[in-house]
C-alpha cells in the first residue's frame, strides 16, 4: 500500500513507545474483537462470565495519546497517573492495542461506522456479514450478542445513532424479539442518558452489555478529527471518566467476586478533517484496551 507522507508520519506518531502494546505494523483486525468475547464466555472457569464492552464511536488511535504516558514527552506530555481513567488501568491490568479498520488491504471496505461495528461485532469483514455500504447485517451473520443471547445470556445493544436500530441491525432486533432471546436493542438521547443504561443492565445483571458513544464522531464531523481540536480532545478525556465509572459499577456488585468480567473498549474507524471511510491511515488506525491480554506484539 502506498502511504503519502503524511499517512507515514502519523504512523510513526502512533508508534512512540510507551502508548500501544504493539506497533502499527502488528495491529490487530478490528475482527478480533468478537473472538476475544466468545473465547471469554466459552472458556471453562469456576465464575461466571460477564462482559462490559464499550464503544468510542469515530476515536481516531491517536486519541489514546492524551490518556497514555509514552516515552517522549514531546508527543504526549508529561502525563500523571490518574486513579479515575478506565483506558490506564485496563491497560495496567491487559494491554492497550492498535486495531485496524476498514478491511484487510487486499479487500478493503469503508472505514465508515456501519461497516466499522458490524466487523466488531460479528469477528469478519463486510464481505461476508453483508454490511459493504449501508446495509442490514446478514441475518445469517449472527452478531456476538445474539449468539450469547442464544446460549441463554442476557445481553444489551444500547447507543444514539438511529440507524443502528432502523437499518444495520433492524433485522437482528426482530429476530431476537419473534424467538424470546434475552437480547434487547435501545437507542438514547445522548451519552449521559446511554451511561444511565448501561450502568442499570449492569445493576440489573445483564451479562453482556455493549454501549456506543457517540460524542468523538459526532465532534469530529462538526469541528475536525483532530487532537488540535479542544471539542474533540475534551469529549475523549470524558468518556474515558464515563468508563471508569462504569467499571466501578461493574466492582460494586455484590456478586463482582464470583464473577469473572471482560472489560474492552474500542473504535469503530479514525477520521480525518470533517469526515472518514478513506483508506487513509488516519480513518483505519483505531485502538482496542481490554483488562485481558491479547497476545499482541
Amino acid at each position: 500500500m502506498f502511504l503519502k507522507s503524511a499517512e507515514q508520519k502519523y504512523l510513526k506518531h502512533l508508534d512512540t513507545q510507551g502508548v500501544f502494546n504493539n506497533t502499527t505494523k502488528t495491529a490487530l483486525p478490528q475482527t478480533v474483537f468478537a473472538d476475544v468475547v466468545r473465547k471469554h464466555f466459552e472458556k471453562q472457569n469456576a465464575k461466571t462470565p460477564k462482559a462490559l464492552l464499550i464503544g468510542f464511536d469515530g476515536a481516531r488511535a491517536e486519541t489514546m495519546h492524551l490518556l497514555c504516558e509514552s516515552q517522549n514527552e514531546k508527543v504526549t506530555g508529561a502525563l500523571f497517573h490518574s486513579a479515575y481513567s478506565a483506558v490506564q488501568a485496563l491497560k495496567a491490568e491487559g494491554g492497550l492495542y492498535l486495531s485496524f479498520a476498514g478491511g484487510e488491504p487486499s479487500a478493503p471496505q469503508e472505514t465508515s461506522t456501519a461497516q466499522g461495528w458490524a466487523a466488531i461485532l460479528t469477528g469478519v469483514w463486510g464481505s461476508e456479514n453483508g454490511v459493504v455500504r449501508h446495509l442490514p447485517l446478514k441475518t445469517t451473520c449472527p452478531t456476538v450478542l445474539r449468539e450469547l443471547a442464544g446460549a441463554g445470556k442476557k445481553a444489551a445493544f444500547l447507543a444514539e445513532w438511529a440507524d443502528h436500530f432502523t437499518v444495520t441491525y433492524k433485522e437482528e432486533a426482530e429476530i431476537a424479539l419473534r424467538e424470546n432471546l434475552p437480547l434487547i436493542f435501545q437507542k438514547y438521547a445522548d451519552d449521559c442518558a446511554l451511561e444511565a443504561a448501561i450502568s442499570e443492565q449492569i445493576t440489573d445483571g445483564a451479562d453482556c452489555v455493549f454501549g456506543i458513544f457517540e460524542a468523538p464522531d459526532y465532534n469530529g464531523h462538526t469541528t475536525g478529527f483532530s487532537l488540535k481540536n479542544p471539542r474533540y480532545a475534551a469529549c475523549i478525556c470524558r468518556l474515558d471518566n464515563v468508563a471508569y465509572r462504569l467499571m466501578e459499577t461493574v466492582k460494586s456488585r455484590p456478586t463482582y467476586a464470583e464473577e469473572d468480567w471482560l472489560i474492552m473498549i474500542t473504535s469503530d474507524h479514525g477520521g480525518h478533517g470533517l469526515r472518514h471511510g478513506t483508506q487513509k491511515q488516519f480513518d483505519r488506525m483505531t485502538f482496542i484496551v481490554s483488562n485481558k491480554p491479547l497476545g499482541a506484539k
